[in-house]
């Protein structure tokens, strides 16, 4: 009796653990999305509602739908409104579909919006394992760490921020672009950023994969469609108040408060307010981001210096357009993409709580890239991040703890292709 049982459990375990094997995943994939939207429509139901930001937001659409297409006097009661159009339109749909402002703000009316967001927050992880289904490098267990986040399901289905639509809408366009689909991928991609800018932390990685991996017309066609899509989503304000617009919604040297800082709070205040702050770690950020485009995306070219940028030019001037061959695995795509995002994320002068959304699920692929590390201490970074996004309000220690457990998670991923580059020199 117990023979065939042991070996079915065997074949399972093996199957679990296995990334190439589609079945499971998509199994896996399908029972955790069942499991998360019976779980996110339970934390609805029973958790109460903390306003945060949701009356500001129906409060800055108000403006809109009365009218105004003035940015500098759309706001709320958090202060100015610094989203792009995108957020605009997005948060004016569900403002029609919870009845207004006054009963968009009462219970009933929130308890409809968190529902919605129910769905937002299902497809996000959706578009999720689909980016993950093509990489072929988390085994099938594993997909359950993308559903494992407390602070998640609260950015998400309690608070209802933009920055869960916007992530939802970037993870699409990273699906798109895994697929080749290089213009419509481009398109959803400036549809998230214009919900909310930090969309433009994979834009580094989206320029080196664009420029490396598809012609010149492509790429070039790639960017007109998302520069057209911002163009065409703030129409109506650009045509109206256009320096208003651009100054209020795409303002990039906003200071942050100390006060609700997760990752410097062990900084002093003077110092985290400072220019000299913001300026070094800009310079972090470019000199890492330079760092990994040299020794790892650019890698089958030479390095990003110089063999990349010659090799561009010699393709743009000999009007060689289509006879780029896209090298590209979706692992590669997917990992350049994070990657960008992820040396954003830990050169950012300050995180508030909803930006772990920002990252969060790319987490796993860029750990589990790294073949060196052995899975307890990926799972251990895991659950450190987690506690640090959960600490509320963040320390000193808290948020020095933060800044050590992303510093190794960058070094893994900087270290994780040396490895699999010698795996496949010594297995050819």
């Amino acid at each position: 009796g117990a023979g065939p049982m042991i070996s079915f459990v065997r074949r399972a375990i093996a199957r679990l653990n296995d990334p190439r094997d589609r079945q499971a995943i998509v199994f896996v994939a399908s029972c955790l999305l069942l499991a998360d939207f019976a779980l996110s429509s339970l934390i609805v139901a029973k958790v109460p509602y903390t306003e945060i930001d949701w009356t500001a937001y129906m409060e800055e659409v108000h403006g809109y739908i009365s009218g105004e297409r003035n940015y500098e006097n759309l706001g709320g009661g958090t202060g100015p409104l610094v989203y792009p159009a995108g957020f605009v339109y997005v948060y004016s749909a569900l403002y029609w579909l919870v009845g207004g402002l006054v009963r968009g703000t009462s219970a009933a009316g929130i308890g409809v919006a968190q529902r919605v967001f129910v769905l937002v927050y299902i497809a996000n992880q959706a578009a999720v394992f689909a980016v993950y289904a093509a990489c072929e490098v988390i085994p099938p267990w594993a997909f359950a760490v993308l559903c494992a986040s407390k602070r998640m399901h609260s950015v998400f289905v309690l608070r209802m921020f933009n920055d869960g639509v916007a992530m939802a809408l970037a993870y699409c366009a990273v699906a798109l672009y895994q697929r080749r689909r290089w213009t419509l991928g481009s398109i959803v991609l400036s549809l998230g950023i214009s919900v909310k800018m930090n969309v433009l932390l994979m834009m580094p990685g989206l320029l080196v994969l664009l420029v490396g991996g598809t012609s010149v017309g492509k790429s070039m066609q790639a960017l007109g469609a998302l520069v057209a899509t911002q163009i065409v989503l703030g129409a109506p304000f650009l045509l109206t108040y256009p320096k208003e617009y651009v100054s209020r919604a795409f303002e990039l040297g906003r200071v942050f408060s100390h006060k609700w800082t997760v990752n410097f709070k062990f900084v002093p205040e003077d110092v985290f307010v400072s220019g000299a702050f913001a300026k070094y770690l800009l310079l972090g950020h470019l000199f890492v981001l330079l760092a990994l485009a040299h020794q790892k995306w650019c890698r089958h070219y030479g390095g990003f210096f110089f063999a990349f940028v010659r090799n561009f030019f010699k393709r743009a001037l000999s009007g060689n357009l289509d006879g780029v061959q896209d090298t590209y695995t979706p692992a590669h795509v997917a990992l350049v993409l994070f990657e960008s995002n992820f040396v954003g994320i830990v050169f950012a002068r300050s995180l508030h709580y909803q930006f772990y959304s920002w990252y969060y699920h790319t987490l796993p692929l860029l750990l589990w890239s790294a073949n060196r590390v052995p899975v307890v201490a990926k799972l251990a970074i895991l659950v450190i991040i987690e506690w640090c996004w959960n600490v509320y309000p963040s320390t000193p220690t808290s948020s020095g703890i933060f800044v050590a457990v992303h510093l190794v998670a960058l070094v893994f991923v900087c270290a994780g292709y040396a490895d699999k580059q010698a795996s496949k020199k010594k297995s050819s």
